[in-house]
């Protein structure tokens, strides 16, 4: 999602987590649609025997590769997928990227898979929906717009709840606008739609109905200047995730928690993955998260700190 540190770091930690292999996971590779969704399924020891934690995660290998170790961590099954045009599958192939910006046939597509998967005789005790940067949006607007998923955490970190909002955060010329403009098929002022019906934001009651049902929603974000230049705001505006959780809250009716941490871009999940599931009332004990917890309260602002404020220059 972003270029220069924060981008090399990404492809470090991959690198370094592809190095490392399955140690010890079942991997099964299939397609689930001809050319719109790959699936690829890492069973922890024992998934068909006992019930296991499932991880999932949209957006593809280079998001996947970041759950691994949570998945150990939590001796959990892992499932990926990845939008069938994307080709960002490996670190040094930024320029095929193609994700699928909460595509409403991709989400209908990867909302089936659990199921299935539990149907061919995989055990899952809970599952558990993480994303980082890209792919905490896209996680969040299949669980928002796929109420059959009913996952038992969504857990999303550096990342925004609104599309438009994300787009405009973009510099005119930026490889992740075009790649916007071509998989959502305009700009927000030619198809404003088209961007509210892929928006988080845009689907918060369904978000809220989880939450009284008893999914835990977990929005860790980082204000932390690195962060807040490198996207230029977009993963830590108003617009990023404040304003929609006080808009959740008043939903709701009840106060929403958010999470504001001063860690780099995606420490939170890389190094303090456990402390993150924590909050969600999952594993073990952990280390508590270097963060603020924030409560957004039904019609009242955004809490003063709550989000960041990016300044050209």
């Amino acid at each position: 999602m972003g270029r220069g540190r924060v981008l090399l770091g990404v492809l470090a930690v991959v690198a370094v987590l592809m190095a490392a292999g399955l140690s010890g996971f079942a991997a099964r590779r299939a397609n689930a649609g001809p050319t719109l969704v790959r699936k690829h399924l890492y069973l922890a020891p024992g998934a068909r025997a006992a019930p296991h934690p499932l991880l999932m995660t949209v957006g593809g290998p280079i998001y996947c590769m970041q759950l691994r170790h949570l998945a150990r961590y939590l001796n959990a099954s892992l499932l990926c997928t990845d939008y069938g045009p994307n080709r960002y599958e490996r670190p040094g192939q930024r320029g095929g990227r193609l994700e699928d910006w909460g595509s409403p046939a991709y989400d209908a597509a990867v909302a089936r898979l659990p199921a299935r998967i539990r149907a061919r005789g995989v055990k899952v005790s809970k599952l558990i929906v993480v994303g980082v940067s890209y792919s905490g949006f896209a996680n969040a607007e299949l669980v928002a717009s796929q109420p059959r998923l009913h996952p038992a955490a969504l857990i999303m970190i550096d990342s925004y709840l609104d599309l438009t909002a994300r787009f405009n955060a973009l510099p005119p010329n930026h490889e992740t606008r075009a790649e916007i403009i071509r998989a959502v098929g305009g700009t927000p002022t030619q198809v404003p739609a088209a961007y509210a019906q892929r928006s988080p934001s845009h689907h918060l009651a369904t978000l809220a109905a989880e939450i009284r049902s008893g999914m835990r929603f977990i929005d860790v974000w980082s204000v932390a200047p690195s962060e807040v230049h490198e996207f230029r705001g977009a993963t830590c505006s108003e617009d990023a995730s404040a304003n929609w959780l006080g808009q959740l809250a008043t939903i709701a009716g009840h106060p929403v928690a958010g999470y504001v941490t001063e860690l780099p871009h995606a420490y939170a999940l890389w190094e303090h993955g456990r402390s993150v599931l924590r909050l969600a009332g999952i594993g073990r004990s952990a280390p508590a998260l270097p963060a603020r917890r924030v409560l957004f309260r039904p019609g009242a602002p955004a809490p003063a700190g709550s989000y960041c404020v990016w300044q050209p220059g």
